[in-house]
């Protein structure tokens, strides 16, 4: 091991992070994945993580999608409950990620392409980071010229209240503020498509 591994925080927290996945969240990722055996071609593999929740049960399809805040780059914050009455796609992610990486350029250019030439998306997009530092998570966006705003939940407040195991997580919450749909791992282009549009349509305009 080199000095620069040992006194690399980042390094440190994903591995505790990764070591820390508790028998309950691997065997929740296995059944997931043997659910979705014959969806191979919608879904990546995530990458587990351990929660932080206690109690409780995962969060259902149609059940009320939890609140939660977590502040921007900018230090403001922005709640869920914000969107009231607009349908709202949250994609929990880390920047250290790769099947998250990976799939970042299709979530913008979905959004921008549904945008339309006003940039208006009919969704709202929460792209939450957990665990990690804001100023790790801006120079990533800085570097790689992400386009869109990223949210920072450096405490795990989201992968408590929605029982996340595995990066990256997409919920789908329509306008009503139910819990629509979701998919634990990264989206192909076509799936994430087909989730976002099912998520539009049945929503009121």
């Amino acid at each position: 091991m080199t000095g620069s591994e040992t006194t690399d925080p980042g390094l440190k927290r994903r591995r505790a992070l990764l070591s820390g996945v508790s028998v309950a969240a691997v065997a929740g990722l296995a059944s997931y994945a043997a659910a979705q055996a014959s969806r191979v071609d919608e879904v990546d593999a995530p990458v587990p993580i351990a929660f932080a929740g206690r109690g409780g049960g995962a969060v259902a399809q149609g059940s009320p999608a939890p609140d939660f805040s977590v502040p921007g780059l900018d230090g403001t914050g922005v709640r869920l409950s914000s969107y009231a009455g607009q349908p709202v796609w949250i994609n929990v992610w880390a920047s250290w990620c790769p099947p998250c990486r990976a799939e970042l350029p299709d979530i913008a250019a979905l959004h921008r392409e549904l945008g339309g030439p006003a940039g208006r998306a009919p969704f709202a997009l929460m792209l939450v980071s957990v665990g990690e530092a804001a100023d790790d998570v801006r120079k990533f966006v800085e570097r790689t010229r992400f386009p869109l705003p990223v949210l920072v939940d450096t405490d795990y407040r989201i992968t408590e209240s929605y029982r996340v195991s595995g990066l990256p997580s997409h919920f789908f919450v329509g306008a009503d503020g139910t819990l629509r749909d979701f998919a634990i791992g990264g989206l192909k282009p076509r799936a994430m498509r087909t989730r976002v549009e099912r998520l539009i349509s049945t929503s009121p305009s």
